[in-house]
C-alpha cells in the first residue's frame, strides 16, 4: 500500500500491488490476528478458492511467509501456521535492536521530512481507532500500527535495509499482538510512538535511536512475558 499527501495530509488511496503481494497480506494478517492460531494447517487450495485467486501467486505468497517464520511446510502436514518459538522471538528483537536504528537515524537526518509527516499521520490513526474503541487486535489497528513502523524504514532507503526490516517485523507482530491485552504496555506503547516522532522532528538521531531502543526492549519483555504466562520457559 502506499500514500498519497493531499492538502498537507496523508490519504488512504491504496495502490495495487500484485497478486502475490494482496494474498501474503491476507494470509499473514490471519496469523498475525491469531485467525489462524500456531500449528493450523494452511488449506492451501481453499483459500485459493476463498481469494479467487490461482494456485501460483498463493504458492508464491506461501513462500514469502516462510520466509518471515510465520509458516512452514511439514512432511505429510504440508504448509502448518508456525509455533510460537522463544528463540525465534529473541532472535528477531536482537536483529532489529542492531538494524533498526540506522533507519531512524537516517530518518532523523533526511532533508525530506514526508517520512515524519506520513509517521505522524498513522499515530493520529491509531489514536482515532483506540479513541473510537476499535480493538488493539484488529485489521485496521494492526493496518495503521505497520504503516507507521513502514515509513520509519523506508527513511532507510530502497533495498536491503528496508526489506529485511519489514520481514522482521511481520515476524515479530504476531508476538506483539498477542501480547497487547496488557493495557499497561498499550498506553507505554502508544506513548514511545509519539517521543518517536518528536525525535525525528527535532532531527535528533541520536534521541530517535534511544527512544526506539526503548519500544524494541519493553515490547520484547512484554512479549516474553506473554510467552510465560502461557507456559513457555523463556529461560
Amino acid at each position: 500500500m502506499s500514500v498519497s499527501i493531499t492538502g498537507g495530509q496523508f490519504g488512504t488511496t491504496r495502490t495495487p500491488g500484485t497478486i502475490t503481494d494482496y494474498v501474503a497480506e491476507q494470509l499473514r494478517n490471519r496469523i498475525v490476528l491469531g485467525v489462524l492460531p500456531p500449528g493450523a494447517k494452511v488449506r492451501v487450495y481453499d483459500l485459493a478458492d476463498e481469494l479467487g485467486v490461482s494456485r501460483v501467486p498463493l504458492r508464491e505468497a506461501v513462500r514469502e511467509l516462510e520466509a518471515e517464520s510465520l509458516v512452514d511446510n511439514l512432511p505429510r502436514r504440508g504448509t502448518v501456521v508456525r509455533e510460537l518459538s522463544v528463540r525465534d522471538l529473541r532472535d528477531s528483537f536482537e536483529i532489529l535492536q542492531a538494524v533498526e536504528p540506522i533507519a531512524a537515524r537516517r530518518a532523523a537526518l533526511a532533508e525530506d521530512r514526508s517520512v515524519v509527516d506520513e509517521m505522524g499521520y498513522w499515530l493520529a490513526q491509531m489514536r482515532d481507532l483506540s479513541d473510537k474503541h476499535v480493538p488493539h487486535v484488529s485489521e485496521e489497528m494492526l493496518h495503521a500500527h505497520r504503516q507507521f513502523h513502514f515509513a520509519l524504514f523506508r527513511a532507510g532507503g530502497d533495498g536491503v535495509l528496508q526489506r529485511h526490516l519489514c520481514m522482521l517485523w511481520n515476524t515479530c507482530e504476531r508476538y506483539v499482538m498477542s501480547s497487547l491485552p496488557d493495557s499497561n504496555r498499550l498506553a507505554a506503547a502508544a506513548r514511545e510512538h509519539t517521543q518517536l516522532v518528536r525525535k525525528i522532528r527535532a532531527r535528533d538521531p541520536d534521541g530517535t535511536a534511544e527512544v526506539l531502543n526503548q519500544h524494541l526492549l519493553a515490547s520484547l519483555t512484554s512479549c516474553l512475558r506473554y510467552l510465560e504466562n502461557r507456559g513457555v520457559d523463556v529461560n
